[in-house]
């Protein structure tokens, strides 16, 4: 073909055809190979394909002599180096003294890796013998396992915590490690006595002895007793209770020697006509009668009855052990002289409810607090309160005033002698518990207490520069009273703050209680007084008057009607300020000392117990009485003058500004709070007047509070 003709012509391939005397043979013998070879060749493909497609795995298992088996179809290996397919395989280990292991492994994509099997030892035992060979209970790792002594089975191997108790010995522990696979090891303990020697006896002998209030026996005694805080008791008829809290130590003895016991109290059953006197036994209040007291056997005692209005009755008495005594008192009534002068002169007078005649003359009347009404056709009537005191004259002139003398000057509200009068008959109506209009109120707390509202008005503070017993810090100063307030009629009692803080108590003063439950509560700071109040206001639902964080005073929230402490402008106000009657330097008047039963000072019931007491003055008790013993003031107030003195609201100023004010709550900070009032530890005549200022940080013995809030 010529060059200038060639074309891009596709070949057709031929197939080949074998000559046809080759067709008719066999396929196998077409090629010329033996099967021996092919079949050479197929198993060396498949052991390619073995090593191409299998991974390189290290088995490696714990105890080293341990029996490996892998159930795998084709699983070559030389020592622990194996050559397996990917995949779930099963391997069985074995070994003397171990768990077999039987399970499946996972051979993954790696070329190489390594599986560790590692066998648990077989459960072990363990014998133990004790010394004393006593019954036991064994505890492994906290938990019951068997009892000693003897053999302990099925201990699971390693460390193990073996703790052995046996009544009347101390638990013994230690740690042991358990071999297992089947191989019992062995403990000997030696257990240590949890006990020590005790002995005691008595004078009398025969006494009963009991510890942790178990009856063991009888004195001289003889016994163990277990290691440990154990409350001894020893008790004998007709003698008094003796216990002891013994604090015994494993193996040393216990030798209290010979216990004398005191013969038991007599006991007094006291009673008195009127009831609800008060009771004191050699000079200490113990309670109001009727009441049941015990009493030291075979001495004398002196017993006191006293009740208010009536002459105080005494008698001595000596018990006998174990014995009980009545003792019955008719009291006398205590009369003094009170002189009434009237205007008109014949206006009727009325004591306490009950008509007596005309009302300018002089009744005697029993020594405590009476109701006097004076009334005539066509005069305004006058009520008060009036208290007789033995040994102090009184006289009273009373001026009616025509009813339109009264209705112009209800007419006035500015008037200050109608807001006097308006807000003593407010207060004394609460205090009574009736109602005077809208402004009469008497409010309970959730812990009890009772507070009188109070309308308030203008007074003076301090004291004037005339007054021999002044102090500098007493600066007079015109207050305004202008917001509705309420004033705890009563000072807060023990049982009364123990529904705050249960454990607290009031130390007693020297071998006298403080602590009774309707004593006074003391020895609290003022910031703990600030803690109740808000205590109480959330039991009441009432909003919080003291800011209080971290247990820290932080502020106050002066328009908040939660409760509170009396400010010093509203607690000298209701203790100074009488309903229209001048102020008086004390809680009884105006002269010093005080007559009959004013209120609690440091009298002659003190004497044996503090300096400087007031001579020729018993109000009956040597510490605090229980609130609400003496008369009430013109406001309805219990132990305004005496008793516990009180914390106020107010941060001390040595020199608090003269200048007018309304509402004060006292100067914005301070180190110190103001106290108020006298108490039971207090007889000068500085001290006892109501213009006194005392100041504090850290609770006393005869300091105390009451409560107060605002209204609105």
């Amino acid at each position: 073909m010529h060059p200038a003709d060639s074309r891009n012509t596709a070949i057709k391939p031929q197939r080949f055809r074998p000559p046809a005397h080759l067709s008719a043979l066999p396929r196998w013998q077409l090629t010329g190979v033996p099967l021996a070879v092919l079949a050479a060749l197929l198993l060396w493909g498949l052991a390619a394909w073995y090593v191409f497609t299998a991974r390189a795995v290290t088995l490696l298992v714990v105890p080293a002599n341990a029996t490996l088996t892998v159930h795998a179809g084709l699983a070559p290996h030389l020592g622990s180096h194996w050559l397996l397919r990917p995949g779930g395989r099963r391997v069985v280990v074995s070994a003397p003294g171990y768990i077999s292991y039987d399970d499946h492994i996972v051979v993954d994509s790696a070329a190489m890796q390594t599986h560790t099997v590692t066998l648990s030892r077989l459960p072990g035992d363990l014998r133990i013998a004790l010394t004393p060979a006593i019954p036991a209970v064994v505890l492994i790792d906290n938990a019951a396992h068997g009892a000693a002594p003897g053999l302990i089975r099925g201990i699971a191997a390693g460390t193990r915590q073996i703790e052995i108790r046996a009544p009347r010995y101390r638990p013994h522990t230690t740690t042991l490690e358990i071999e297992g696979k089947g191989i019992e090891q062995r403990l000997a303990v030696v257990l240590e006595p949890a006990w020590a020697a005790f002995t005691v006896s008595s004078a009398p002998a025969g006494a009963t002895i009991s510890v942790d209030n178990r009856e063991l026996g009888m004195t001289p005694f003889e016994h163990e007793l277990l290691e440990g805080r154990r409350l001894l008791q020893i008790t004998h008829p007709g003698y008094k209770p003796w216990q002891q809290t013994l604090k015994v130590v494993a193996g040393t003895p216990v030798k209290l020697g010979t216990v004398v016991l005191s013969k038991a109290d007599g006991h007094l059953r006291i009673e008195s006509t009127p009831p609800a006197a008060s009771v004191t036994l050699d000079d200490a209040f113990v309670g109001q009668t009727p009441l049941e007291i015990a009493a030291a056997p075979e001495r004398a005692h002196h017993v006191r009855v006293l009740a208010e209005g009536y002459e105080a009755a005494e008698r001595d008495i000596t018990l006998a052990a174990a014995a009980t005594e009545q003792l019955a008192f008719a009291l006398t009534p205590e009369l003094a002289p009170i002189e009434f002068i009237t205007e008109p002169a014949a206006a009727e007078l009325l004591i306490d409810g009950a008509a007596h005649g005309t009302a300018t003359q002089t009744v005697s009347l029993p020594t405590r607090a009476h109701e006097i009404v004076i009334r005539a056709h066509g005069y305004a009537t006058y009520t008060t309160t009036v208290t007789p005191r033995k040994g102090a004259e009184k006289r009273y002139r009373i001026r009616l005033k025509t009813t339109a003398e009264a209705a112009a000057e209800a007419s006035d509200p500015d008037a200050p002698a109608a807001t006097n009068t308006a807000a003593g008959a407010a207060a004394q109506g609460a205090a009574n518990g009736t109602a005077n209009g809208p402004a009469a109120t008497l409010i309970t707390t959730f812990a009890g207490q009772q507070l009188a509202l109070f309308i308030g008005g203008r007074a003076v503070l301090g004291s004037s520069r005339s007054d021999s017993a002044r102090r500098p810090d007493e600066v007079e100063r015109e207050v305004t009273l202008q917001r509705p307030f309420y004033l705890g009629v009563k000072e807060v009692t023990n049982d009364e703050f123990r529904r705050f803080l249960a454990v607290h108590v009031s130390p007693p003063f020297r071998t006298l209680s403080l602590n009774d439950d309707q004593q006074p509560v003391t020895e609290v700071d003022w910031r703990m007084t600030a803690l109740y109040c808000n205590w109480l206001s959330r039991r009441d639902g009432l909003p919080l008057f003291y800011q209080i964080k971290y247990g820290e005073v932080l502020g106050v929230n002066p328009d908040a009607t939660g409760y509170r402490l009396p400010t010093e402008a509203e607690w000298e106000w209701a203790a100074r300020v009488p309903p229209a009657s001048p102020a008086t330097r004390f809680a009884w008047g105006d002269h010093y000392p005080p007559q009959g039963r004013s209120d609690n000072f440091a009298d002659m019931a003190a004497a044996k117990l503090i300096n400087g007491t007031l001579r020729n003055y018993n109000d009956g008790f040597a510490v605090a009485a229980p609130v609400g013993s003496f008369s009430a003031n013109l406001r309805g107030l219990y132990d305004m003058g005496g008793n516990v003195a009180e914390w106020v609201h107010d941060y001390y100023e040595a020199t608090p500004a003269s200048t007018p004010s309304t509402d004060p709550l006292g100067p914005p900070g301070g180190s110190r709070h103001v106290i108020k009032g006298a108490s039971w530890a207090q007889s000068s005549e500085t001290e006892l007047r109501l213009a006194y200022r005392d100041s504090g940080e850290s609770g006393r013995n005869d300091v105390g509070f009451r409560l107060a809030r605002y209204a609105q």
